[in-house]
């Protein structure tokens, strides 16, 4: 290696820890050697590998720089809106980010795509600019690459971490993490600790007793808002405050999401694992689904029951449409399926829902039992996006028409929907022969952080409840974790209506 070639090197590294810097929650400058060591080891072997293809010493540096820039800064808009720093299964739904353009670009500020896009012509021009110089030999070349890989890996796998990104990324640094949970959540140990975890679930045995229909629905974004404060309209929930009084089971619902990734509560639902029981699995479970695994469909299944999802989306979205059919759904009804249906905003209304909900049941083989899994995506946001009209708060909340509200006015807007499908559906069953039980929660808080930190407050948990029409019940409120809510669920449909019983899997309800 030249000197020239030595003193670009060093200025890489140095310059990459400035711009790991930048990434929040910040890390102390002066931290563990070991993810020192690792946040080198990857610098190094980004800026090896590209010297290794190029020949070109200088873009090599500008080009790994830019990627450390690049990750950080999508990481702080990630943690700007949902709390959470970018962590390494966000890489597989990159392709998300072109097809479905309107779900993630809208989080980045002008400043931030016009840094990015900067720095994309700056490398390009870099790279055309600067002439090939001479790498030496090919096995010198490529063994510079290769040695600090290996190294790499094996630091990864002795640095301590919680696995919580927010904790880990203010001992060690954001780029170190990163790398970290990269390398060690591709490890084959990940795949094969997480077969044994769904191996162990508590749908992998058994099968029902009793045979009502059951109807799930994961409302996008729903929580009681008014755990904010009085300023919030109570009217807005009539519906799903009748529920709840005629409700066997009801309560606040810890949830492993905030504000965003919705297959993570989703997939606690219907496994009934618990979020950090999954190791590098639990940011994105559905990425490490490849057979067939233990669910509430396949339970019921095993049954006799018909079982199906609808979700008013693009089946593809969070790869459902190939891991849905692994975890025991006999037909899924997406987007296609409500080609003609309302909207309200950018989105198939709650009120279409129900309306699939209900015309499958009416569909249904009156012989064969049914399990609907539906999930709404009318009050998905991003909200800031949506128009509001002037006078539109004031049914709402009483915080006035300030600009700084809109976006909690158009989330309000979609829950009075949210509250009518309800009511929808719950009128329906009340007049159905057909004893069917329904679990409602919803998959997080919405994405409004704004909204929060001008409140004062920091919303964590959903709600739920589990009704049926048919029994004589006495309602019991109960906190519980997603991954119970599907125990409690199924201890009520096996219950013969006079009594809920305890749940008979993940008895953890506080």
């Amino acid at each position: 290696m030249s000197g020239g070639h030595t003193w670009v090197l060093t200025a890489t590294v140095a310059l990459s820890f400035a711009f790991d810097a930048v990434a929040v929650p910040r890390a102390p400058l002066r931290r563990p050697l070991l993810s020192s060591a690792l946040h080198i080891l990857s610098v190094l072997f980004l800026f090896d590998l590209l010297v290794a293809v190029t020949l070109r010493p200088l873009f090599s540096a500008c080009a790994t720089l830019a990627l450390v820039g690049l990750v950080a800064a999508v990481s702080n808009a990630k943690y700007e809106s949902l709390r959470e720093p970018f962590v390494f299964t966000d890489l597989s739904l990159f392709s998300q980010l072109f097809s479905h353009p309107r779900l993630y670009l809208p989080f980045l500020s002008v400043g931030k795509v016009a840094a990015i896009g900067a720095g994309i012509v700056l490398v390009i021009a870099g790279f055309v600019v600067e002439r090939p110089v001479s790498s030496g030999s090919p096995a010198t070349t490529w063994l510079a690459v290769v040695l600090p890989f290996a190294l790499a890996v094996s630091v990864a796998a002795r640095l301590p971490l919680t696995l919580d990104p927010n904790v880990d990324q203010r001992r060690h640094g954001f780029f170190a993490v990163f790398v970290a949970y990269l390398l060690n959540g591709l490890r084959p140990a990940t795949f094969r600790k997480f077969r044994e975890v769904m191996a162990a679930g508590p749908f992998a045995i058994g099968e029902p007793r009793r045979h009502p229909d059951v109807i799930v629905i994961q409302s996008e974004s729903f929580f009681d808002v008014r755990r904010l404060g009085d300023t919030i309209a109570p009217g807005l929930f009539r519906c799903f405050d009748d529920a709840r009084r005629e409700a066997v089971w009801r309560g606040e619902m810890t949830v492993p999401a905030w504000g965003a990734n919705t297959m993570r509560t989703e997939f606690a639902v219907l496994t009934g694992t618990e979020s950090f029981a999954l190791g590098y699995a639990r940011f994105y479970p559905y990425a490490f689904v490849r057979r067939r695994i233990a669910s509430l469909a396949s339970w019921l299944g095993c049954g006799g029951y018909e079982t199906a999802a609808i979700h008013p989306y693009y089946a593809d979205f969070f790869g459902r449409d190939r891991v849905f059919p692994l975890l025991g759904f006999a037909r899924f009804l997406d987007i296609d399926h409500f080609a003609s249906a309302s909207r309200a905003g950018p989105y198939v209304a709650d009120a279409a829902v129900a309306d699939a909900i209900v015309s499958t049941l009416e569909a249904a083989d009156r012989d064969r039992p049914q399990f609907i899994f539906a999930m709404t995506m009318e009050n998905h946001g991003p909200l800031h996006l949506e128009q509001v009209l002037p006078g539109e708060s004031s049914s709402r909340h009483t915080l006035g028409e300030d600009a700084s509200w809109r976006d909690l006015t158009a989330y309000l807007r979609h829950i009075e929907n949210a509250d009518a499908m309800i009511g929808r559906l719950l009128d329906h069953l009340r007049a159905s022969d057909r004893e069917t039980v329904v679990c409602f929660y919803g998959d997080h808080v919405p994405a409004l952080p704004h909204v929060f930190e001008k409140l004062g407050v920091s919303p964590q948990t959903s709600d739920y409840f589990i009704w049926r029409n048919y029994g004589t019940d006495a309602p019991e409120c109960r906190n519980l974790a997603a991954e119970e809510l599907g125990a409690a669920l199924l201890s009520v449909v096996q219950d013969d209506g006079n009594r809920a019983e305890e749940p008979h899997a993940s008895e953890k309800a506080t």
